[in-house]
This record gives C-alpha cells, sequence and structure tokens, in this order.
C-alpha cells in the first residue's frame, strides 16, 4: 500500500513538473511581419526566427502580411484576446495602440540593444517614444524619392530633375503625351492608398500648411498655405491632366506598376521600385534618376516612415518576445537583412548610415531623404490622434471628393477639419 502511495505521488510529480516546463517553454511562439516587396528579406526573416526556435526548442508561427490587411488582424485579435507575442507596427499604430493602453513599455529592452549593438537614430525613437516611454523597437525605415525617366526628360528638353515641386508640374506637363501612353505624375488616390498620405502630407509641409498646430493639438488645415497646396495636386488631375487614368482608384502599388511599366514619368515612392526594376526591368532602371523629394516655399520636407516591432501588454509570452526582439537587431545579421531590399528598408543604427551601399546614385537619395523627416502630427510632435488620422484615410478621401466628386476645395477642407477635430475630441 504504502509503495503504490509512493508510485502515485511520483506520478503526480511528474506531470506536476511536465506541467511547469510547458509554463516555462511555450510550445508555440506566434510572429506577425509585414510582407516585404522583396522575397529574399521575408526569407531571411522567417529563417533568423526558425533559428532562435531551433535555439530555444521550441515551435515558431511566422505570418507575412500585406499591410493592408493588418488593422483588420490586430482588431480581431484585440478582441478575441488571441495576441501575437511580437508584432510589426508602424508608427502610427504603436501610437494608437498606446492611447488604449495595450502596449508593452520597451523602454529598458531598447538600453540593452543600444548598450550592446549601437546607438538608434533619435528620431526613430522619438516616433515610438510617449511620457518618456518607448513602446516599439525601430526595425526599418523608409525614405520616399522622386523617381524621374533621364530619357524622357531628354526628349523634352528637360536638362535637370526638378527642384522644386513648381518645376515638377512644369515637367509633368511637358512629359505627358497621353497618344503614347506616357503621363507625367504618377500620383493616385485610392481609399486605402498610404503612399498618397505620405506624399500629400510632404507637399502641404513644402507649401506651408500642416493639419496640426505646434502645440498638436489644434487643428490648422484651413489655412492660404494648405488651400493651395491642395490646389495645386488637384489640378494635376482636373486642368493640367498629367495622371494616368484611373489613377485616383490606385491601391500602393498602382504608382509601382505605372513606373515600371513605362506609363508615368515621374513617380514618387519608397526604394520598392528600385529594388523591382533590379530583378524585372534592369533597362528601365539604367533609364532612371532619383533624387529627393522637390521642395517648396517652406523648405523640403519627406513624411517619414518608421516600421517597428512591438509587443502587445497582453501578448503570451512578453520575454521570450523581447529575447527574440534582441536576436533579430544583432548588427551581424541585421546589416545583411537591410542590404537585401536596399534601398527600401533604411537602417535603424547610426554606424549603419555610412556604408558604401547609400553612396550608390540609385540608393544615395532614400538615405540622404532622412534629413528631411518630418513625423505624423507636424507642426507639433507625433501623437496618438494624427496617427489615427492617418489610418481612417482622411486625405484620400478628401481628395477622392474633390477631383471624383467636385467638392469645393473650401468644402473639402472645411470636412477634413471637423474629422480631425472630431477624433482630437474623443
Amino acid at each position: 500500500m504504502k509503495g503504490n502511495r509512493w508510485f502515485v505521488l511520483s506520478i503526480v510529480t511528474f506531470f506536476f513538473m511536465m506541467l511547469l516546463c510547458q509554463a516555462a517553454f511555450p510550445s508555440t511562439l506566434t510572429v506577425w511581419m509585414k510582407k516585404g516587396f522583396v522575397e529574399e528579406q521575408n526569407v531571411m526573416f522567417e529563417e533568423r526566427v526558425k533559428e532562435f526556435a531551433t535555439m530555444k526548442n521550441i515551435d515558431v508561427n511566422v505570418e507575412l502580411i500585406a499591410y493592408e490587411d493588418f488593422f483588420p488582424k490586430w482588431t480581431a485579435s484585440i478582441e478575441s484576446g488571441n495576441l501575437p507575442d511580437l508584432s510589426f507596427f508602424g508608427y502610427q499604430e504603436i501610437g494608437q495602440f498606446y492611447a488604449s493602453g495595450i502596449m508593452r513599455d520597451l523602454t529598458p529592452l531598447v538600453a540593452k540593444i543600444e548598450e550592446e549593438y549601437g546607438n538608434i537614430f533619435e528620431k526613430s525613437k522619438k516616433a515610438v517614444t510617449f511620457e518618456d516611454k518607448i513602446y516599439g523597437i525601430p526595425f526599418w525605415g523608409e525614405g520616399t524619392a522622386l523617381y524621374y525617366r533621364n530619357d524622357l526628360f531628354q526628349e523634352n528638353g528637360i536638362s535637370a530633375p526638378p527642384n522644386s515641386w513648381e518645376e515638377f508640374r512644369d515637367y509633368a506637363i511637358k512629359t505627358t503625351d497621353p497618344q503614347k501612353g506616357v503621363f507625367g505624375a504618377g500620383i493616385g488616390y485610392g481609399a486605402g492608398n498610404s503612399d498618397a498620405e505620405w506624399l500629400s502630407r510632404s507637399i502641404i509641409w513644402a507649401f506651408g500648411g500642416a493639419i496640426f498646430g505646434e502645440d498638436g493639438k489644434s487643428v490648422v488645415i484651413h489655412s492660404p498655405e494648405t488651400i493651395k497646396a491642395v490646389d495645386f495636386i488637384t489640378r494635376l488631375f482636373t486642368e493640367d491632366k498629367v495622371t494616368p487614368p484611373g489613377a485616383v482608384g490606385w491601391n500602393d502599388g498602382g504608382n509601382n506598376t505605372s513606373y515600371i511599366s513605362g506609363q508615368s514619368a515621374m513617380v514618387v515612392n519608397t526604394g520598392s521600385i528600385i529594388a523591382a526594376m533590379r530583378k524585372n526591368n534592369p533597362e528601365m532602371l539604367d533609364k532612371t534618376g532619383v533624387i529627393v523629394l522637390p521642395q517648396g516655399v517652406a523648405g523640403r520636407f519627406t513624411a517619414g516612415i518608421s516600421n517597428n516591432l512591438g509587443i502587445f501588454k497582453n501578448a503570451p509570452n512578453p520575454e521570450l518576445a523581447e529575447e527574440l526582439l534582441i536576436f533579430l537587431m544583432d548588427p551581424n545579421w541585421y546589416k545583411e537583412w537591410i542590404v537585401a531590399s536596399a534601398p527600401l528598408a533604411l537602417p535603424v543604427y547610426e554606424s549603419l548610415a555610412n556604408e558604401p551601399i547609400w553612396a550608390e546614385p540609385h540608393n544615395k537619395a532614400f538615405m540622404d531623404s532622412i534629413k528631411t523627416f518630418e513625423y505624423l502630427g507636424y507642426r507639433g510632435p507625433y501623437s496618438p490622434a494624427a496617427g489615427e488620422v492617418y489610418n481612417m484615410r482622411i486625405i484620400n478621401k478628401m481628395f477622392e471628393d474633390i477631383i471624383v466628386n467636385n467638392v469645393s476645395i473650401e468644402e473639402a477642407i472645411v470636412s477634413f477639419e471637423q474629422e480631425v477635430k472630431q477624433i482630437l475630441n474623443k
């Protein structure tokens, strides 16, 4: 009888220890990553995470997700409580989720990463810092630049790329030839188009306008400068007719396709087009020049894009996710991951900005664009409300109303102003 009790006790102890092990070592780590334009980068990321999983003797589930699909996926996971352990976030989403109180404070982790690996750009950290705490790990930046066709410029007597937005308009008119199916300005405004939201801000800021005041709380879009910028963009579609047919309905891939196919003489985009031409259309790449965005009366501005990895406060395995972040931020691997898609992905480490690859002609403008970066919320600091305004694509809706529905610029801006104020007053 006594032996039976010891046997039962041993079995109970064994299963108790097994439960403890399962609690200490989760069976599966779930990682959500933005699916990149360059497949090599996607593969490298998956392999790196799997290498970590092998080291830790755990399973891993890596999902590569199109940016447009992230928000409904986040929303569903938050509502159900079935959260990933680690997720991609744009800085605008980190701000919005921070405001909801559901992001994990990663300030100590950032300090640990910088101590071990080197300094991260201050502007990158600032974009995900709220009340002196950092809620995301900057993983890569993206600069936008102006692509232009050297051959079409030469054919039309244009000797240099546009230095100002007024020159951009002039050159767009000169290079437009509907009979040949060529249009000077590859700009589009689909409902979910993120490229258009970034570009519109860059132009508005260059004209001296802004959505937010310096306090970050006042709405200042209803100004002569913003009206002039909106009028400038509108005329490209309605008066100059330098945009391709159907461009007003483009998604994020619209201007990529338009430029690579030869339909557009100029577009504004990240380095994704360079990466695509290197692989699929090197002849077009040879005809292409790339410069930092033109300037306006207020200067030269680029709406900065900051891509981050972060952890929800109630994620199942936050400590393990932090270990994975340290593993992913190791410069020995990270440098090669950045180079795989250069100039699309820009490094977040200051020490990597001077690598020879960024001096190459088709890459230089993207790294140089960092100097002109401003973030959502300009003229004030970045705020969760500014992120929500971006995520709701209110600028795209405004231009659709003006260009497609013939709403006056004055009426459209007043409507925009009211929507932003409603967000601020929540």
